[in-house]
Parts: structure tokens; sequence; C-alpha cells
């Protein structure tokens, strides 16, 4: 499988390539977008119109997105604030000869989305890991937990060398994850 980073490149220098690579983003990313969309409770239509827009968003902006490997997180976050201002003007009614705004979107809705975001930014870093990496933080957080002593029998490192690698294989996965946003494992 290729990376966002890999299908961006693809896209932004045309020829043969682009259209299997837009396939391939648009593939990959267009049901989390979808499944955005309509956690604010718009119809089928209306959520298809906000993905369209993601994309469209992306096609004209492309050149902008400084890093590839946040794609996702970026189309998720044009689809919620197009959501977001659609909600909000929809729950505008006529009172009087004035206008009245109903509350905002509540928080539940935006701690849900905020939660899929983390969670979408978080499986994107773990993949830019090594493969070290990735095993050792996979074993450290199997639910039930394994022991330091089993970790270190399935990876062939010694027990006093788990704990220092768990640390900067953590580490790598902070320098991943988009600016501002803290991994808690």
């Amino acid at each position: 499988m290729r990376s966002d980073e890999e299908l961006v490149g693809l896209v932004r220098a045309g020829g043969r390539d682009r259209a299997p690579a837009w396939r391939e983003l648009v593939d990959r990313h267009t049901p989390r977008l979808y499944g955005v969309a309509r956690s604010f409770d718009v119809d089928s239509q209306t959520a298809e119109d906000l993905v369209q827009t993601a994309w469209l968003r992306f096609l004209s902006r492309m050149d902008q997105l400084r890093d590839a490997a946040s794609l996702g997180p970026w189309l998720g976050m044009i689809v919620r604030n197009e959501a977001r201002r659609l909600v909000t003007r929809r729950r505008t009614v006529a009172v009087g000869e004035g206008w009245e705004r109903y509350a905002d979107v509540g928080p539940a809705v935006d701690e849900g989305l905020v939660e899929s975001e983390r969670a979408v930014a978080l499986r994107s870093a773990f993949s830019r890991l090594g493969d070290e990496c990735r095993q050792l933080l996979k074993l450290l957080f199997v639910d039930p937990p394994l022991s330091y002593d089993e970790i270190a029998a399935a990876t062939g490192r010694p027990r006093g060398s788990i704990g220092p690698s768990r640390q900067r294989c953590l580490g790598q996965l902070r320098r991943h994850l988009p600016a501002g946003m803290e991994a808690n494992p």
C-alpha cells in the first residue's frame, strides 16, 4: 500500500499515474470522511456533498498542503467545519422580525469528532514507525497485558532493553503526530 505522501506526489505530478493515485486516495479516505459528515446527523446526500467539498478543496489547494501524511485529518477537518457551518445555519430560525440562533453544536458531537480525529492521526503516526517499534508497541499495549519477560521472549530483546526501547518508540510516535496533538498511550 502506497503512502499518502507518495499518492499526493503522483497526483501533483500529473501524468499517467495521476488517475490511479487519485482513486487510491479517494478509496482510502472517503469512507471516514463520510462517517464524519454523517455524525452531524445529515442525510446521505448532504454527507456526500460535504465529502465532495473536501475533495474539491484538496484539488484546489493541494500545492498548499505542507504535510501530505496529514491529508486524512486535514480532509476530516474540512468536512467537520463545513458540516458545522451547515448545521448552525439550519438551527437559525425566524422569530418575529429578527433572527435567533439555537445553541451551537453540542459538546457530545465535538468530543466524538475530536476523538475520531485523534484516532486517525495516531494510526497514521503509528504506520510511519519502523517495524521494530510497531511490533514492540503492539506487544506493550495488548489486552490482557504481557509481562516484560513475555515481550522480551517474543522480540528477542533483553528484558532490560524493553523500557528504554518503549520510550524511544513513543518519542518517535509523538514526532509523527500533527503539531499540537499529544499521544497518551
